[in-house]
């Protein structure tokens, strides 16, 4: 089992998660040094030997992971990119979506969470339209308050929209 934290930051959701699922291969992707470094320093003080952070691109990543390899994929608060001009930034748009849907299992989910509604139901709808996935009626655990920006927007009162799609 690989479940894949796309920008897991200084590691906090990763190391937290990685501790209470010590069977489960978790790898962290992040594309700054410092935070890699964070990250790395907190897994190894846990002494978690199946938690590994990759530093690169989310794209980079799918790119090399083989079909089906991954069972969940944590996207938590990705960079919104709010104005309209820097919306084709997102991670979550189609070609990403075609890369996740083609490297998780069977059954495997993308479990996705943002604080900007206009994200989500950008994410949402691309799930819908996308042939692979299905949304779940259910959604994502508690484990997204886990996150820094979880934490954060809970603490401050803010939604959080979120959502699982699940690889038909």
């Amino acid at each position: 089992m690989l479940e894949v934290e796309i920008g897991c930051g200084n590691g906090h959701f990763l190391a937290e998660y990685a501790a209470r699922h010590p069977d489960t291969a978790c790898l962290g992707v992040e594309l700054k040094m410092k935070r890699c470094l964070k990250a790395t320093l907190k897994l190894e003080r846990l002494g978690l030997p199946r938690a590994w952070i990759l530093r690169a691109t989310g794209e980079q990543v799918l790119g090399q992971l083989p079909d089906g390899a991954v069972t969940r994929y944590h996207l938590y608060f990705p960079d919104p990119w709010p104005k309209g001009r820097h919306r084709r930034r997102r991670f979550l748009r189609w070609p990403n979506l075609e890369q996740l849907a083609r490297t998780l299992a069977p059954g495997g989910e993308l479990q996705f969470a943002t604080d900007f509604f206009d994200y989500y139901l950008q994410g949402k709808l691309l799930c819908l339209l996308h042939p692979a996935l299905e949304l779940a009626s259910a959604y994502p655990s508690g484990d997204i308050f886990r996150s820094v920006y979880g934490s954060f927007f809970a603490g401050k009162g803010r939604r959080v929209f979120s959502f699982i799609a699940h690889r038909k």
